[in-house]
């Protein structure tokens, strides 16, 4: 009877063995999807990854929730605008088409190079924004031939794009034309950063300056991966 015994155990720990192997290669193989998927639509840094969190994973997929996706990349591109540190957190997800996810947080910074490209062209005419970081504030500057302007803007969301607000100009210890005032804040106005590939229901909830650039927080409930992954 002890034989016997012993040999269910070994059987039941072969099995075992067999069904974990057989589910990290399934996890496996949906991760190089997922990150085969987003390839798709974005240019990704060498060093992104993908993580589907919890086990076993073959037991998710049968009961229709995925408990969490990571992905982490160091830097992307998609349409034209790079964002750096980029840090996506998927909960709650349907593995099945549209991809559903109870809840989506991602966070990622704005580079000053994405700031220059977007509001490097606004300003007084024909006199682009030199933007900068200093200090924990963002700064432009204009040179209008020698005369140097120099403002400090906050960083605001408007209609889920990223825009700038002025906040005061200076120009040496002159003080600044009313008109010219006008002129900068209507550029700024006019001039956004729109986050490609926003599913619905994603929207940006937190926006600040940080080191080297801005740092951005998009958060949304029931949101729609497919286009990401599907």
């Amino acid at each position: 009877m002890r034989r016997v015994a012993t040999v269910v155990l070994i059987v039941l720990v072969v099995l075992g063995a067999a069904f974990v192997a057989v589910d990290r290669f399934a996890v496996a193989q949906a991760e190089n999807r997922v990150l085969a998927e987003a390839r798709e639509w974005a240019e990704l840094a060498p060093g992104t990854e993908v993580e589907i969190d919890g086990f076993p994973f073959l037991t998710q997929v049968l009961a229709g929730r995925l408990s969490e996706i990571r992905g982490r990349a160091p830097s992307l591109v998609a349409d034209g605008l790079e964002l750096q540190d980029v840090r996506v957190a998927a909960r709650g997800v349907t593995p099945r088409e549209p991809y559903r996810a109870e809840t989506v947080e991602i966070n990622a910074d704005i580079p000053v190079s994405t700031l220059r490209d977007a509001f490097g062209q606004g300003g007084l005419p024909g006199l682009p924004l030199q933007v900068e970081v200093a200090d924990g504030l963002l700064q432009v500057g204009i040179d209008a031939g020698g005369l140097e302007l120099d403002a400090r803007v906050e960083p605001v969301i408007v209609d889920g794009a990223v825009g700038l607000r002025l906040e005061d100009i200076s120009v040496g210890t002159a003080d600044v034309p009313q008109e010219v005032i006008d002129l900068l804040e209507g550029a700024l106005r006019d001039a956004r950063i729109e986050i490609p590939g926003l599913s619905d229901g994603l929207e940006p909830t937190r926006l600040a300056v940080g080191r080297d650039g801005l740092e951005l927080r998009l958060e949304g409930r029931d949101v729609e991966l497919g286009s990401w992954i599907g």
